[in-house]
């Protein structure tokens, strides 16, 4: 799509423009999130980035996590404020599960989707080609980082001694 000056809309001086306000954003919204150990603000940070990071991405798989980070944070918002609880190791009849490229413990959704949304950013960042996309990804990690260390502290540092892949197989 253009407009009347023939640039393509979503060209990089637009795109630019809109990672630096998310980025601006996403960093107000941490460290208010952080300092408050309050998830609705991570929460409210990281849904205009994965937005436009599901607007952004061209491929295939790349669109499917994207649009899962933005799913699991508006279900995140419910699952925290209480809406919907759900044991997915309980439902499921397993402890973990697989899930692109690496084991995943699983259990309440709210300890459990934030987890989920750094595995989807990090796939992101490794998938995406594109500068802003990348840069969306970045947010996204940071962003969904902090959301695990409000809601989930253990499975933060288990993931930080040992790695994503440290916990299974991770296939990158």
């Amino acid at each position: 799509m253009y407009n009347n000056s023939h640039q393509k809309v979503g060209s990089s001086k637009t795109a630019n423009t809109i990672c630096i306000i998310l980025s601006i954003f996403a960093l107000a919204t941490l460290i208010l999130g952080l300092w408050t150990k309050n998830p609705y603000w991570l929460i409210a940070g990281i849904v205009p980035s994965a937005i436009y990071e599901a607007f952004r991405t061209e491929g295939y798989y790349t669109k499917i996590a994207s649009a899962a980070i933005a799913i699991l944070v508006i279900v995140e918002i419910f699952a925290i404020s209480g809406f919907i609880n759900i044991n997915l190791a309980s439902m499921l009849g397993t402890s973990e599960a697989f899930l692109g490229g690496y084991f995943i413990p699983l259990g309440e959704i709210t300890l459990l989707f934030p987890l989920i949304a750094v595995i989807l950013s990090i796939i992101l960042l490794r998938r995406t080609y594109g500068p802003y996309t990348k840069w969306l990804s970045i947010l996204l990690i940071a962003s969904s980082v902090a959301l695990l260390y409000v809601v989930n502290k253990d499975m933060l540092l288990m993931l930080l001694q040992g790695g994503i892949s440290g916990y299974g197989y991770g296939y990158y």
